[in-house]
C-alpha cells in the first residue's frame, strides 16, 4: 500500500514540477524524507497526508486509494473552469446521458467503436 501511495505522491510533484525539497518544504517534510515516502520505504503522518491534500487540491481517497472521483480532479475541473453555471448542467447533464448509454448492453461496445471512428477521421 505504502509503495503505491508514494508512487502517486510523486507523480503529484512531478505534475506540479517541483523537485522533492520544495515539494517537501511545501508539506513539511524533507526532500530527503519525501524521496523515501516515493519510494515506500517511509510514511507520512495524517496531518503532512492532510497538508498535501490541502495544498494541492488532491482527495485524500486519490492519495492513499488510487480512486478518482472526476468532480475532484484536477484536468475535469480545468475542463469545466470558464464555464457558466448553465454550460456546467448540460455538461453533467451529457456526461449522465453517456453513462446511461454505456451501461446498457452492447452499449460500451457501441460507444468505442464510435469513438475510434471518429478519432480515425481527424
Amino acid at each position: 500500500m505504502w509503495q503505491k501511495i508514494g508512487e502517486r505522491l510523486e507523480q503529484i510533484r512531478m505534475g506540479l514540477n517541483m523537485s522533492k525539497v520544495q515539494f517537501g518544504k511545501m508539506v513539511g517534510v524533507t526532500g530527503q524524507h519525501l524521496g523515501m515516502v516515493e519510494k515506500g520505504k517511509r510514511r507520512l503522518s495524517v496531518e503532512v497526508i492532510a497538508r498535501i491534500c490541502q495544498t494541492t487540491g488532491v482527495s485524500a481517497d486519490y492519495l492513499l486509494l488510487g480512486i478518482v472521483n472526476p468532480m475532484n480532479d484536477p484536468e475535469t475541473t480545468a475542463a469545466l473552469s470558464g464555464l457558466s453555471q448553465e454550460q456546467i448542467i448540460i455538461a453533467l447533464d451529457i456526461i449522465k446521458r453517456v453513462a446511461e448509454f454505456v451501461n446498457t448492453e452492447g452499449g460500451n461496445e457501441a460507444l468505442i467503436q464510435e469513438v475510434s471512428k471518429n478519432r480515425a477521421g481527424r
